[in-house]
Parts: C-alpha cells; structure tokens; sequence
C-alpha cells in the first residue's frame, strides 16, 4: 500500500522543525548570558583602574590651584567601589499550526529572546583629615626619604628641588604664597626668593655633575645602635672636575673635611656636620601652586598674587619652576590633567614633560606620608550575580 504526504502534512513538518531551532537558537543565546560576567571583570577592573589615577591627577591638581588662590586643600579618598552586575533574560515562544480546519492562516511559529543587562556600582568616599593626617601633612618629610627615593631612581632633580628647603649654607625658595613680612617692598622680596632659588638650582645641577663622576657618595653609618648619613668625598675625582668640587665646597659652607654628617640643625653645626632641611607636603604644593598661570582678570581683580618674576627672562615662557598649568576657557583637547576652577580650565599640557613627571612625585609623596586608616585604600569586589 503507498502512503503519499499530503501539503498539510509537509508544511506542519516544516513548522516543527523551524521551531525546534529558533528554540535552539534561543537556548544557546540564553545559556552565552551566564559567562558574561567573568568577561566583565578584566573590563571593567582596568576601567576603575584608570579612573582612580585620573581622578587622582585631578585632584592634586584642583588642591594645587587651590593653594594658588590661597584656599585651603581638601582630600577625599576612596574607601570602596561596590558594582554589581544584574543580568535579566527570558524566552518567548508561540505558534499556529493548521490541522487542516476552518482556520485560513496557515502554520506559523514565533520564538524570541531578551537580555536586559544593567551594572549597579556603589562608590564610598572617605574625607581625609584629622590630627593624625594634618600633623603628617604639616611635618616635613624624612631626609632619608628622599635619599632612599634617589637611590632608587626617582628623579633626583625634581625631587631636591621642590622637596628640600636647605643644604648646607644654600637656602631654596620660600615655599609659601605670601612673602615673609618685612619693612621692604613686595618687589625687593621678590627678588631676592628669586636669587635664592637661581643659587639653589646651581648647587643642584653641582652636586648632580658630580654625582655621575662618582665624587662623592652618601652613606649610612651605625653608631651606638643609632643610623647615620654622611656624605664623603672621594679623594681622587677627574681634574676637570676639581673647580667644581671647589666651588661646591664654598656654597655650602664645607670645611677642608672629606666626611660630613647630615643634620637638621641650623645653629651650632660642627665643622664635620652639614645642615639639610626638607619641606612637609602641603609646603612643597605651596611652591609648586607658584607655577600655575592664572587669568589676568584675576590678577587684576587681586584674587592672586603676580608671580611674573617666575619667568626666566623678558618675554620668555619658560618656567623657572619644574611645573606649569595653563589656564583656558574651553576645556582643552587630550590634557594630561584638566579641571575647572571659577569658570575655567586649568590644565598641564600633555607633551609637558617636567610637569608630568612633578605632579606624579608630589602624589607619591602625598601616599607615602598619608597615614594607613582602615577602609582607605580602594577595594574592587565584583559580584556578577
């Protein structure tokens, strides 16, 4: 006997097998939603990542421009970043199959799904204060600091410069946004922090000529349980490096000696003893917030102090400070940092080279010293449920 298919019969055929897989499809498409998450997490640890050190550019460079306004600088740290990821997903499916009753329709079929994706974060800020951060932000930092950061390459020229006040009989600029009081005018005042500041990066750019001909080195002596720098001389140096040993002898008020031992002391120092002050912190901001430009509406206007004396000769726009910010009332394109302060934009220039590298110290140094509270440092926890 021959059995022949008959349309209905085909087309119910068809039906079920163009169901059967959209419905696979839809399955398979269902069941890729429950590895989205542990796809989210390289993503989105890098993302956060770089928004904290964005973040953290900005806001040194906001309490900079702060201390140049002479306002007070304030810190917000982030204690946590909470995210979770919510993920909702659902199928659908429908269909019309025609037996071959009084329905003119045909057979159809329909399947659909959805995802519906939606990330949750929770951001906790921290403000930054206290006793404990104030007398750290106020102290002045370590002189072993700074040579254990030499030692270990940051950059040195940088680092003496905005972070040490004295070296031995050679003082830096004043550091504060007000000159010293006094019975002689701004102008004078002025110009003899600017002399003072000449002088001092002339002993620097000494003592890093001679560092690279190995003529003297710092070491740590040990006595009675009690660790000691001195700096020693080394007997044998090139002799076309003799005059500059010399002349650095005579700045900093050094004795015939080859071995002087590091004090903070600035009376009463022995004649083996050589005197070193560094700046705290917030002083360092102050001499770095000299090199931010301001509008001249604003000098006008006295908001600020005119620092033009900054600038190393008439016409020049070269900063004698190893930091500048720019200011602008349009936000400028690709900054290296950029905020906006009384309707405008201060910036530091991406091809800025010294000022890139001023403000990524002066952060490190603000960590280093920032006293370690619980619930301070970020924390990232991904929940992908």
């Amino acid at each position: 006997m021959k059995t022949c298919s008959t349309p209905e019969r085909k087309t119910n055929r068809l039906f079920y097998l163009g169901f059967s897989f959209l419905m696979i499809i839809a399955v398979l498409v269902l069941s890729g939603c429950a590895v989205f998450g542990h796809r989210r997490v390289p993503r989105d640890r890098f993302n956060y990542n770089e928004a904290l050190a964005e973040s953290s550019r900005e806001q040194m460079l906001m309490n900079i421009i702060r201390l140049r306004y002479l306002e007070e600088p304030v810190f917000l740290a982030v204690s946590s970043i909470l995210t979770q990821y919510v993920y909702n997903a659902g199928v659908e499916a429908g269909g019309i199959i025609d037996l071959g009753g009084n329905l003119d329709t045909g057979s159809t079929a329909s399947v659909g799904a959805n995802l519906n994706y939606e990330e949750r974060p929770t951001i906790t800020y921290l403000p930054v204060e206290g006793r404990e951060f104030s007398a750290h932000l106020l102290s002045a930092i370590p002189a072993e600091l700074i040579f254990a950061a030499a030692q270990e390459g940051w950059d040195v020229d940088i680092l003496m410069e905005i972070g040490v006040q004295r070296i031995g009989a050679v003082e830096n600029m004043s550091f504060g946004a007000i000159p010293s009081p006094g019975d002689i005018e701004l102008k004078t005042q002025f110009q003899r922090d600017l002399d003072k500041f000449k002088r001092f990066q002339h002993v620097m750019r000494l003592l890093i000529s001679l560092s690279e001909v190995e003529a003297f080195e710092v070491r740590i002596v040990e006595k009675n349980g009690i660790k000691e720098r001195h700096l020693e001389f080394s007997e044998k140096i090139p002799e076309e490096f003799q005059p500059m040993l010399k002349e650095l002898r005579q700045l900093l008020g050094l004795s015939n000696g080859n071995t002087f031992r590091f004090t903070d002391h600035l009376t009463g120092i022995k004649e083996d003893e050589i005197s070193i002050q560094t700046r705290s912190v917030l002083a360092m901001m102050s001499f770095l917030s000299r090199g931010v430009e301001v509008p001249l509406e604003h000098l006008n206007e006295g908001r600020v102090i005119d620092y033009r004396f900054l600038k190393s000769g008439e016409g020049s726009k070269k900063n004698l400070i190893p930091f500048r910010v720019f200011w602008s009332k349009q936000r400028p394109d690709k900054p290296f940092a950029a905020v906006k302060y009384q309707d405008y934009w201060f910036y530091i220039a991406n091809n800025d080279i010294n000022s890139k590298r001023t403000l990524g110290l002066i952060i490190a140094l603000f960590r280093l010293q920032a006293p370690s509270t619980g619930g301070v440092a970020p924390i990232l926890t991904l929940p992908t449920g």
